[in-house]
């Protein structure tokens, strides 16, 4: 049976198969027709979730045989594909939990499923990313690091066209967040199918951080929203995983539709981004990023609970904190 029609069934891959698929998917010469149907194939497949461990491993080790470890280590994203087109949430988050001594890599790319992806935000700021090779100089100085996606993993340029002519969320977005080129201690993840929750905390867990939360939003979003529960998966540090909802409102946040939350363009993101950060906007855009960013620092054991960490992020925010790491992210890069 080829690989292509053993996609198509129900059979169950193995490594090496999925190696071949990557191969097939990476490979510069292959024809885009070619990849479309193995791709195109692959995402109307039910996902198995040991498969999911092989695909990011096999993307990680194409890359880096040896994984850099930074420890400490945090990364905050989410897979895309939710088409809410809202602000760059989990790129202000990085501010605020960086400016809390979290070591932040923040793995991101250009927008795919969205108007501004992460590295368009950052192009607006005039900050530069910064290279797998640099980025412990880097968080030595200012605890955060932009990674560029394309740049740590240049063979991902690759998918780019194949991902636009499937015109929907593929196995792809849900691997973005979980190949970060360092191996993490910590990691939140947010995804945009609530089904993958469980398969996304457990491949987390095969990459051996300490501690994460992978969440789905409140009516379909990949950040923890404020319009409803929100459905989190939580691995500790004794590698137990539990699964609970989390609201908003219990913790004195307003509700909020997921609509308020929509973005624009690079030029309009970096505007909400900058205003949530110097204390401007006390609408319900600052609210979402402080529910994100008390979820990083509950993980990154900043903070014993979501509650003290709400407190915090909303702290980091009132004392100029979270905005005086973005003024030196860009002193950074002048």
């Amino acid at each position: 049976m080829t690989l292509l029609a053993k996609i198509k069934s129900t059979s169950e891959l193995q490594e090496a198969d999925i190696q071949e698929l990557i191969d097939i998917l990476i490979d510069p010469d292959m024809e885009l027709t070619i990849k479309y149907n193995y791709l195109n194939a692959y995402s109307n497949r039910t996902i198995d979730q040991q498969e999911l461990t092989y695909i990011v491993k096999s993307l990680i080790k194409t890359m880096y045989p040896v994984q850099p470890y930074y420890e400490g280590g945090m990364c905050v994203c989410g897979t895309g594909g939710d088409k809410s087109n809202s602000f760059n949430i989990s790129t202000t988050v990085a501010f605020i939990v960086a400016s809390a001594s979290v070591k932040v890599i923040k793995h991101g790319n250009k927008s795919v499923t969205s108007h501004s992806g992460s590295s368009d935000l950052l192009n607006q700021m005039k900050i530069t990313t910064t290279s797998v090779k640099d980025t412990p100089q880097q968080l030595d100085n200012t605890n955060l690091s932009f990674v560029s996606a394309t740049e740590s993993y240049p063979i991902m340029k690759h998918m780019q066209e194949v991902r636009k002519m499937v015109g929907k969320p593929t196995i792809l977005n849900l691997v973005g967040p979980l190949i970060n080129p360092y191996k993490l201690t910590y990691q939140m993840v947010g995804i945009f199918d609530p089904s993958k929750l469980p398969l996304v905390a457990q491949t987390i867990k095969d990459l051996g951080r300490k501690r994460a939360i992978v969440v789905h939003g409140a009516n379909g979003m990949d950040e923890a929203t404020l319009s409803g529960d929100n459905l989190i998966y939580e691995l500790d540090e004794h590698g137990h995983i539990k699964h609970y909802k989390l609201n908003a409102k219990d913790f004195g946040i307003a509700f909020a539709p997921n609509s308020a939350l929509k973005g624009g363009s690079p030029e309009e993101n970096l505007a909400i981004t900058l205003n949530i950060l110097n204390g401007t906007d006390k609408s319900c855009r600052r609210d979402v990023v402080v529910l994100n960013a008390a979820l990083c620092l509950y993980v990154a054991e900043k903070v014993t609970s979501i509650a003290a960490g709400i407190t915090l992020a909303q702290q980091l925010i009132d004392n100029g904190e979270a905005f005086k790491k973005y003024e030196q992210l860009r002193g950074e890069f002048k």
